[in-house]
This record gives C-alpha cells, structure tokens and sequence, in this order.
C-alpha cells in the first residue's frame, strides 16, 4: 500500500482513538468521584482534593482494563466510516487486497499493544498502590499476598504460605514427598541469607507429632523469590512478573497463579490485533451497506463472547484442568485464526 494512504488511515486512527480514550478516561474519573465521594464524606476543601486525589489514582488501572474494548469500538467505526464514505471500495478497485487494507490497522494494533503492555499498564497497577496508601495514610495495604501454594521440584517440596510480607511467613507449611513428612509452624521469619527461623512448630513424621518453640531450617527459597512473592500477581506488571518467571526457572519452582498472570498479560497483549481482525470481520465485505445498528449489535455480541470465552478458560486454568499455557493462549490464537479464515472466505 501507498505510503501516504498507510499514514492516513493510521493516523486516522490514533486521532480517533485518543478522542475516546480521553472521553473514557473522563467518564472513568466522574464514576471513581462519584462512588469516592459516596464513601468519604466532604465537608471542607481539603477532604475535596482527597477525593479528586483518590478519583485520579483509580483511573489509570480502570482505564488499562477497558482499552481494549475501546480500541475494538475504534477500529470498527474506522472502517464502517471508510466503508461508508466509499475510500475502501475505491481502494479495492484499485488493486488492494484485504491484507493490504487492513496493514495500518494491524500496525496500529500492534504499536498500542507494546504500549498497553511497557507504559500504561506499568502506570496502572503503580497508581492503584498509590491509591491504597492514600487510603490506608500512607501504611501499605493490599500488597500482602496470601495462600500460595509453591511447588519446589529440586527439594521434592511442597509449600504453602498464608500470607508473605516482605521477610515474615504467616502459617508455613512444608511437604515433603521424600519421606512423606510435613513441617507446620505459625509464623517464619528470614533473619539472614542462608536460615528461616520457625515459631510454634508441629513436625510430622511417621505417623508421629514432636512440637518445638522455635526452629532453623535451611533456606527453602531465596530471599529474592520471597521478596518478589509479598506481593500479589495482580498488582505486578510485566517487569516484575518477567523477573519472578526467571527466578521461577533458576530455582526449578512452580508457581502457577504467578506463571498464569505473566502469561494473561501477554495475550492481552495479542488481543489488541484479534480486536482488528474481529473488527474487520464485522465491517467486511466492503460493498455491503451496514448500519449503525447491525454494527453495534455484532461489536456488543462480539464483546461479550470475548470476555465470557476469557473467563471460561482462566477458570480451568487455576482449577488445573489445562494448562497455563493452554488457557492464555489457545482463546487469542483460536480467535485470530477464526478472524483470518472468516476474512479471506468472505472476501474470496
């Protein structure tokens, strides 16, 4: 495709999709004050700027969540208003093929993917923990990450931790599949690099109970992993999730909810171009009068199975029955793949 016509149509939807960005992003801020305000009384200015503090500070994540959904609402009136306006059907006549067309809308999909995944959705889970100190005056609140269940396949072990805050271990639990012995202790801290000190221990071995006070064991995991573990994998972007991801292969640990999340952001990621190709599917072919009607019915349906189909498949994911890998990945390539056939055998 011509230069000039790639830049037009892709700026065309930059300009398109900053103008309902920022309209979401506006309707977002008055929902949050609304429902701030709702909950904190205001009686002075200093309690207002809290609230439109707190509004703020709410957006950025709410706003990562729905851009995917705008950028699909986007990229489908781009080409219905291109459809209607007769410059695709010129473009056909001219030569252009389906793939050539839609080139500026998968560039475009691709270009705000990299930027959803390194800079918006970053800013989005940083703000929400800005958002809980406000809150919480400053204490750190909903960092604390709780029931993890780590498989540890070197020490054939079996952990679980209740709650990880930075270097303390509520309610540790240890099974070892060696000898079938378990190690429970209320509370564990790591007071140096090489030693977890245990309070309150009930060991289990044989069929038989020894409790102890207190208790060193060697260091399961490292400080590091532990480190990483305090928070959550919802409030972690890709960075940190990349980062518990290798630590998870160098230390030969299996750490599903964290390994789903990583992989969840990823094909998010993907969902942008899918978004494209569902688009391009509901305005195509291009000589056929659409409506208004017709395309928001087919956008809204396509919305709704997208996300029914995404929770379907997160679901047997943590219950186990696929894999992690299976279940972020085999609803985008499924779609993409669907989209491109659909594509071509409508256009053929």
């Amino acid at each position: 495709m011509n230069k000039t016509i790639f830049r037009y149509i892709f700026m065309n939807q930059i300009r398109a999709l900053l103008f309902v960005g920022c309209s979401v992003f506006c309707l977002i801020m008055l929902f949050n004050f609304a429902e701030v305000t709702r909950r904190f009384p205001i009686s002075h200015l200093d309690e207002f700027l809290f609230a439109i503090k707190l509004s703020f500070l709410g957006v950025p994540s709410t706003f990562c969540e729905t851009l995917h959904y705008v950028y699909f609402i986007t990229a489908t009136l781009n080409l219905w208003s291109l459809s209607r306006s007769h410059q695709l059907t010129i473009l056909k006549a001219a030569g252009r093929s389906p793939k050539q067309i839609l080139a500026p809308f998968i560039a475009c999909a691709g270009c705000i993917s990299l930027i959803w995944l390194f800079v918006l959705h970053p800013i989005g889970v940083y703000s929400d923990m800005l958002r809980l100190r406000a809150i919480s005056n400053g204490t750190v609140v909903g960092t604390q990450n709780e029931n993890i269940w780590v498989d540890h396949h070197k020490n054939n072990q079996l952990l679980f931790f209740r709650r990880v805050n930075a270097n303390h271990i509520d309610r540790l639990c240890i099974f070892s599949n060696r000898d079938n012995s378990r190690i429970l202790a209320d509370s564990a801290e790591i007071v140096s690099s090489g030693i977890w000190k245990l309070q309150n221990v009930a060991i289990v071995k044989n069929s038989r109970i020894f409790h102890k006070d207190t208790m060193d064991i060697p260091n399961v995991l490292s400080n590091e992993l532990v480190d990483m573990l305090s928070q959550p994998p919802e409030r972690q972007d890709i960075y940190k999730l990349y980062k518990v991801h290798q630590i998870r292969q160098r230390e030969e640990v299996s750490l599903r909810s964290y390994e789903l999340a990583l992989h969840k952001l990823l094909s998010h990621c993907m969902s942008f171009i899918m978004f494209a190709l569902i688009a391009a599917v509901i305005c195509f072919p291009i000589n056929r009068y659409k409506t208004k009607t017709n395309i928001a019915l087919k956008v809204i349906f396509s919305g709704i199975l997208l996300r029914f189909a995404d929770n379907v498949f997160e679901a047997f994911a943590h219950k186990g029955i696929i894999s992690v890998q299976m279940a972020s990945w085999t609803m985008t390539l499924a779609m993409i793949g669907f989209s491109l056939a659909l594509l071509i055998w409508r256009e053929a």
